[in-house]
């Protein structure tokens, strides 16, 4: 037991002499640290370029959506989906039934009406001839009676009579609608007459649209209806059919607030979908909208829609499928840029560590460039070839030694 002792106290001797030596010759060195190790790689130049990525359906460029304002039965429908059809090509026919019934019975309605007027104006025209007769007599008959009168041969009060009646008869003339002596409609019967047509014209208008047409060249890429059922009476109210202008396709995108700043028109983009497999799309960014929305109900971020062209597809590339456009937001060339990590901030600015050839680091500072999600366009008194450390952290300090391990 004893040796046992003796042996451990001899081990704990050595270890601490060991670790003594190891001190000992840091110190002769002049190192007031360990060294530690850094991952390090070689500025060079390259071609940089800031991404957004982005994802939407695609879409024909234009897209119609048919409805029809009336709900009869759905009596035929002419095409299907995948039919190209032409701007005014009927797609679907409404039972007209009921509405041919209410355009008879408002033309007749029109035409009693004409022919009440019509029977009106003769009895009128009757009832004014004779008023006519009537007041010629009496005009006659004031002559005769006035000679006398001013001859006190009548009495004024039989004269005053004489001249009261005629000039009844004058009025009773001018009641009637008269022009040239000719009876013609009143004013009333005619607005009777004229909303009575305005009726019948909606009436006709409405047997126009029993007939659904398609309001654009396009092919139809949705059939919301059957044989039988109501012209509005479609799955979660959708349209009835949905016609679509596929010979050049778009993407209606969302770009997040933080990143349309550096969205430009006629950017240029490549679009990318599962059904081309390893090809892509071209496209170039067409619109941007002068206003945000938000970007949904549980976020407060806001949205910017840009709409984004099709300019070269491969034949496969088909609407309605969902998209991943890259648009191509900024490019450099000829450029240093290192990655994100590699560079550190202070109070001062940006700064990244440089490797010396003594494997001493130092610091030198930078401005930064394009930003893309993983390097940094940087700028400063660097040169190609010099060495960097990608990854600096808290333990690496100006001046200090280090193990460098590159990467290229």
């Amino acid at each position: 037991m004893k040796s046992f002792f003796v042996r451990k106290k001899v081990i704990i001797f050595i270890v601490v002499l060991a670790a003594a030596g190891v001190i000992f010759s840091f110190i002769n060195k002049g190192s007031a640290v360990p060294e530690v190790m850094a991952n390090v790689s070689k500025l060079e130049r390259k071609t940089l370029e800031h991404i957004i990525s982005v994802k939407s359906p695609l879409e024909g460029i234009e897209k119609a959506e048919v409805a029809s304002p009336l709900n009869y039965e759905i009596v035929e429908i002419k095409v299907k989906e995948g039919d190209i059809v032409k701007k005014d090509q009927i797609l679907a026919v409404l039972d007209s039934e009921e509405l041919e019934k209410q355009i008879e019975y408002e033309e007749n309605q029109i035409e009693l009406s004409k022919l009440e007027i019509e029977d009106r104006i003769r009895t009128m025209q009757i009832e004014y001839d004779k008023a006519i007769s009537n007041h010629k007599e009496l005009e006659e008959e004031y002559g005769q009676n006035k000679e006398l009168y001013e001859n006190g041969v009548i009495t004024e009060e039989a004269f005053k009579k004489i001249e009261n009646n005629l000039t009844g008869s004058k009025i009773s003339i001018e009641s009637y609608n008269a022009v040239n002596e000719k009876i013609v409609m009143s004013q009333a019967d005619k607005k009777r007459i004229e909303i009575q047509e305005q009726q019948l014209q909606l009436k006709k208008e409405e047997l126009e649209k029993v007939h659904i047409k398609s309001p654009i060249d396009g092919t139809v890429t949705r059939v919301n209806v059957n044989i039988g059922r109501y012209a509005k009476d479609t799955e979660n109210s959708a349209a009835m059919f949905i016609v679509e202008n596929l010979e050049k396709l778009q993407m209606k995108v969302a770009v997040s607030e933080f990143d349309v700043r550096k969205i430009k028109l006629n950017q240029e983009a490549e679009i990318y979908s599962d059904i081309l497999g390893h090809e892509f799309a071209k496209g170039i960014v067409a619109r941007i909208s002068p206003t945000a929305e938000q970007k949904d109900n549980n976020t407060m971020e806001r949205v910017i829609p840009v709409l984004i062209d099709i300019t070269e597809r491969p034949e496969n590339l088909i609407a309605g499928v969902i998209a991943n456009a890259k648009i191509k937001a900024d490019k450099r060339e000829n450029i240093f840029a290192v990655p994100s990590g590699a560079i550190v901030q202070d109070g001062e600015g940006y700064k990244i560590y440089i490797l010396n050839e003594d494997n001493t680091v130092s610091s030198i500072p930078i401005d930064i460039g394009l930003e893309t999600d993983l390097e940094s366009e940087i700028t400063g008194e660097i040169t190609e070839g010099m060495k960097y450390v990608i990854n600096p952290d808290e333990t690496i300090e100006e001046g200090m030694t280090v193990i460098p391990n590159e990467i290229e």
